[in-house]
């Protein structure tokens, strides 16, 4: 069931999921919190992706009752929300996931691939088949997405899944394909541009909030990996926010 107020966004979150080809055997929509706890308890829903700002009743409110009377039910959050505790107050609700708006198809895809089969069983990765291993990855992914903004290295996470670090070094790259530096950088630079593209806040503002020892040091690694500054980023990521929009909105006429 996938519950958001827009009209819009329910129609493109469903488009991207058939495009991935899971096997739902049925869709359900709501356009609020009310109308997803009535609807999770009659048809006993076996995965949400809700929405937490919605009118009458918000999706936190909604996937505590979910939760209480659909005990199995899986709810990934969809959040425009730029401050990460509402992040956290999913967690302690015993939310299994959550994407933030606008949430692109792969982001989607990954998601999803930890609650549902796809039809062609090759193309679901590999490392997913894996349990105890996967299980410490996915914790450690977890833990880093939410707390970009604080200290974040090695022996605090290898103590997060009770691993020797190097062992936990050498398993992350294994899995991901990536150093746990690089992945903690990619994740920071992906928070930093939702902040640049979908917020006011300055440059030094962003720098703290994604976890940079300060501006300058955050503007050259932006640079490095980006290959412009974060206000050039912002201001052509603005204009192609709106191409996009106009891009989309041709189609579905």
């Amino acid at each position: 069931m996938i519950v958001d107020d827009e009209p819009l966004e329910r129609e493109v979150l469903t488009l991207m999921i058939k495009k991935h080809n899971f096997k739902v055997n049925q869709f359900f929509e709501a356009e609020n919190g009310v109308d997803a706890v009535k609807l999770a308890k009659e048809e006993q829903m076996d995965l949400v992706i809700m929405d937490i700002k919605m009118p009458i009743m918000d999706g936190l409110m909604a996937a505590e009752i979910i939760k209480k009377e659909v005990s199995h039910c899986r709810i990934i959050f969809l959040t425009a929300y730029d401050e990460f505790d509402f992040a956290y107050r999913t967690i302690k609700l015993g939310a299994d996931d959550f994407l933030l708006k606008p949430a692109h198809s792969e982001d989607i895809r990954r998601a999803l691939t930890k609650f549902i089969p796809m039809l062609d069983t090759n193309l679901i990765p590999t490392h997913l088949e894996k349990s105890n291993e996967h299980y410490d990855i996915v914790k450690v992914k977890d833990y880093i997405e939410l707390n970009l903004h604080i200290e974040l290295n090695l022996e605090k996470l290898s103590k997060l899944v009770h691993l020797n670090s190097q062992y936990l070094s050498r398993l992350f790259k294994q899995e991901t394909g990536f150093t746990i530096t690089q992945y903690i950088t990619s994740r920071r630079l992906e928070k930093a541009k939702h902040y640049l593209v979908h917020t006011r806040k300055t440059v030094a503002e962003i720098s703290e909030k994604c976890g940079f020892s300060d501006s300058n040091y955050f503007a050259r690694v932006f640079r490095k990996y980006e290959g412009t500054t974060p206000t050039q980023y912002q201001q052509q990521a603005i204009v192609g926010r709106k191409k996009r929009l106009n891009s989309f909105n041709n189609f579905v006429m």
